[in-house]
């Protein structure tokens, strides 16, 4: 008979949370509201269910400095989490998505990128969320009385104004329709080691010595 049976997870897809406190965000989210509606002003015509981004730069431009170092403090936290703290890193692309009522992001991820994330400017009070999608293949998936993270294909992410999601750049994700009456605000961004061509890209294989490299 069966002495022991036990359940053991393979390889969990990471999703770091960062929320700051209501009074910070509040301060932190009325700067980058008015810069993100300078920058898009005036606003050109977008299709229903459609949104306007602003370009890829905001990271460079001296109105987005409060917002850059609190992407690269979480990005510390998180690089050091897994252990590559030893590499740099740093923002390759950094952009603002407003959201009318409608409005949404089909599935997609961020090639060439290490890390990505978003951040939270203004959410409407209905609430809102972003959807990742199980990057395992399925092969057979039989309906369960009850999904839990080892029986879904996918899985959300609550968000709300203040919040800081970081994620595998390889993870893809959607963020369904905007059903609130007011604009739903975020800034995605992406980050990369700055160093990987010159010392991260070289194989892992050592030929010569006939196994991997540490």
């Amino acid at each position: 008979m069966i002495e022991k049976q036990e359940v053991q997870e393979l390889f969990p897809t990471p999703l770091w949370i960062v929320d700051l406190s209501p009074a910070e965000a509040a301060m932190l989210n009325a700067k980058l509201k008015a810069e993100i509606e300078r920058l898009i002003a005036p606003r050109p015509k977008v299709p229903a269910g459609s949104n306007w981004q602003t370009p890829q730069d905001l990271h460079k431009r001296p109105a987005f400095a409060d917002f850059v170092k609190l992407v690269e403090t979480a990005a510390r936290g998180v690089a050091r989490f897994l252990q590559v703290d030893q590499y740099p890193m740093a923002i390759t692309g950094c952009w603002a998505n407003v959201n009318p009522p409608g409005a949404y992001h089909p599935t997609h991820h961020h090639p060439n990128n290490y890390l990505s994330g978003v951040y939270y400017v203004a959410v409407p009070p209905v609430g809102s969320r972003i959807q990742f999608q199980d990057p395992r293949p399925s092969m057979i998936m039989p309906k369960p009385r009850q999904y839990t993270r080892l029986t879904a294909n996918g899985a959300d992410a609550q968000s709300k104004d203040g919040r800081l999601l970081i994620f595998p750049s390889w993870v893809k994700h959607t963020v369904p329709a905007n059903d609130g009456q007011s604009e739903r605000i975020s800034i995605s961004f992406n980050l990369m080691f700055s160093n990987f061509t010159e010392t991260m890209a070289s194989p892992l294989w050592d030929a010569t010595a006939g196994k991997e490299k540490a």
